[in-house]
């Protein structure tokens, strides 16, 4: 079978044929296999049965790529995204969204969605997020009867279980297309330093002569009267000697894990200053995409953007979240026409981007999830290292991580790099928004088959255990009406208002819902917007001072004790003056150097704010309110931060 000119593999023709057939499927596939030429099929065979398509993936930037992806393939007036912030052309017949949006759609407009024949969940594994993975149980729960699903994971061992709760809850057949041969076979190294490297299938001996010259290195590094253990000889490894070792081996172009954006940034730039993938002559294809990605005046001369040009110029390049997202475009660009021979990236690169490499590296295998150092586990292993190897250009894809042998534990290392055996889990909390839509639109009976259809209940009840499904639904009922959203099991008008509130529901509502609002400017809103989503990373070394917009806000929210817990005062003063500064004017260059925050940053925190104001126009009958919204998010949206295609 052909698909857009290419022979399709098995698997492919497999899930094909059930989308045909007009089946659910769950494709469990390893990385870079092909899973998105499936995706393309479901889209153009619904769209020929005039329904709609929706395809949802985990974070905005995969959105906005296959939005352009899907735009050059099927046509701009074919194809629309929303992701909160942005919406352009939502009644399109193919539709772009984070998985957040298509769930917020179903749960409190499910007739927006009546029309969609298909939803695909890309990267569905991201049901195990322990924030965030409740929003894919939820789309699956409260989609239509009619949509069939298109799930697209990472090798899932649980993926027929998975299944069997798709069919319990729609009735309808759920099939199963599991492949784990890659089209590039991989190989995994890992590299001690001075070229000692070694495969995965030698770790065994490495693990036994470690132990040999170190007999307590097993003991968390300490001997029996608990002082740390020797070290094994020798010095850590070093990521310059690793990728003069992989240019002698013909193994660049290399994708280069990192866990943190300034190690991405400094090893970048000292590669650059060390080695030239040019050879000393200049690359006209990468002048020009210099020249359309980062000739902007108002970008150009920022630090950030003069560094990325000087790598870019030598072969090099890094990529991570705090770019801007012109800088961001420009890596890709120029990684996507193989004129980057070493990209420094973070994790974010391997969620869906289709960029992959002849070899992928690890700087680490350890990484601070936010709460803890940690390893990676096998699943964010495979994810990355899944990267390595081109389809048609590789005869295998490379692995090489960075191993320090007086630190890493081989032992741990050898269990989560042999292979990806993390299940699908259920993640399904109840938030306020949900409790409040399904009171609005169900009955009590109603209401207990929905709450019984999450995947935890599925697996309890096939494991014989009990289901209590009204625990935290009697709390989160209990809080509601305390805070006068609820009137006895009937939604007030402010409950009302919050079932169309999905970023920090409560917080939003106690800010918006009440007449406060009148006194406030367009200014003074977009401020407490920016402190509804402040998260505390982005200013822990800061000491704002609290000017008149400050104490005039905190003025009309005293009197809410509710608020006076849950708002962050110091979000508050922290985010007023880089909201002020840019509503009035200030370009963002010098936004950059007054705040000292990532470039990407900023515009996150702007674009949030915009998303939960675009949520209160929506949620609010009173025209003033709209019109106030519309004004704070006019202020904000602009320049740079504006989303372009």
């Amino acid at each position: 079978m052909k698909f857009h000119g290419l022979d399709l593999d098995d698997f492919q023709i497999e899930a094909c044929e059930h989308i045909t057939n007009g089946d659910s499927v769950v494709v469990s596939a390893s990385t870079g296999t092909g899973k998105t030429l499936i995706a393309e099929y479901a889209i153009e065979f619904y769209a020929a049965h005039r329904q709609r398509a929706v395809y949802t993936s985990p974070i905005k930037a995969l959105s906005n790529q296959k939005y352009m992806d899907f735009v050059a393939q099927f046509g701009k007036e074919n194809v629309g995204i929303l992701t909160g912030d942005v919406s352009i052309n939502k009644e399109a017949r193919i539709l772009v969204m984070t998985t957040e949006v298509y769930r917020n759609m179903a749960l409190a407009d499910p007739k927006s969605i009546e029309d969609v024949g298909t939803l695909i969940l890309d990267e569905v594994h991201f049901m195990n997020d322990p924030e965030r993975g409740t929003v894919w149980e939820e789309s699956i729960i409260f989609s239509p009867p009619k949509v069939r699903f298109l799930a697209l994971s990472a090798t899932i061992p649980n993926a027929r279980e998975f299944a069997s709760w798709i069919n319990s809850i729609h009735g309808h057949d759920v099939k199963v297309v599991e492949y784990e041969k890659r089209a590039v076979p991989l190989f995994h190294h890992f590299y001690f330093g001075a070229n000692n490297i070694i495969t995965r299938e030698d770790l065994p001996h490495a693990i036994g002569q470690m132990a040999r010259e170190n007999p307590h290195s097993g003991n968390r590094g300490k001997n029996r009267r608990g002082k740390k253990a020797p070290k094994p000889k020798g010095r850590p490894p070093n990521f310059l000697d690793l990728v003069k070792y992989m240019e002698q081996n013909d193994q660049l172009p290399c994708l280069f894990f990192n866990f943190s954006r300034k190690d991405c940034e400094s090893k970048a730039l000292e590669t650059a200053y060390n080695m030239n993938f040019f050879k000393n002559h200049p690359e006209p294809e990468m002048d020009k995409i210099i020249e359309t990605h980062l000739s902007d005046p108002e970008i150009f001369e920022m630090d950030s953007i003069q560094s990325l040009i000087q790598v870019l110029e030598r072969g090099v390049a890094f990529h991570h979240a705090g770019m801007l997202p012109a800088a961001k475009r420009a890596v890709e660009d120029a990684f996507g026409k193989n004129l980057i021979s070493v990209l420094y990236a973070t994790e974010t690169f391997a969620v869906g981007i289709n960029y992959p490499a002849r070899t992928v590296a690890f700087s680490s295998l350890r990484k601070y999830d936010g709460t803890r150092h940690r390893y990676v586990n096998s699943k964010e292993y495979f994810q990355m290292a899944g990267r390595a190897g081109r389809r048609g250009m590789d005869s295998k894809g490379v692995v090489i991580a960075m191993v320090d042998r007086g630190m890493d534990d081989l032992s741990e290392i050898q269990k989560f790099t042999k292979a990806d055996r993390i299940p699908i889990f259920s993640q399904f909390q109840l938030s306020y928004n949900t409790v409040l839509n399904l009171i609005d639109k169900h009955s009590e009976a109603e209401i207990e088959i929905v709450l019984e259809k999450s995947f935890d209940s599925f697996l309890k009840k096939n494991a014989g255990q009990r289901v209590n499904v009204w625990a935290s639904w009697n709390n989160r009922v209990r809080t509601l009406r305390k805070l006068g959203h609820l009137q006895a099991n009937e939604l007030t008008p402010k409950g009302h208002f919050t079932t169309k509130i999905f970023t920090e529901e409560l917080v939003t509502a106690e800010v918006f819902a009440d007449v406060k609002w009148k006194r406030w400017t367009p200014l003074e809103m977009a401020c407490l917007a920016a402190a509804i989503t402040y998260e505390p990373r982005h200013f822990r070394n800061q000491r704002p001072k609290r000017g008149n917009t400050f104490y005039r806000i905190m003025s009309s929210l005293e009197g809410n004790p509710f608020l006076m817990r849950n708002l962050s005062i110091f979000g508050l003063s922290a985010r007023i003056p880089l909201v002020e500064a840019w509503c009035r004017g200030e370009s963002f260059s010098q936004l950059v150097i007054d705040f000292g925050l990532p470039e990407g940053d900023i515009i996150r925190i702007f674009r949030q704010t915009i998303d939960v104001l675009e949520q209160v126009r929506r949620a609010t009958d009173q025209e003033l309110l709209k019109q106030k919204a519309s004004e704070a998010m006019r202020l904000l949206d602009k320049d740079v931060v504006s989303v372009t295609f």
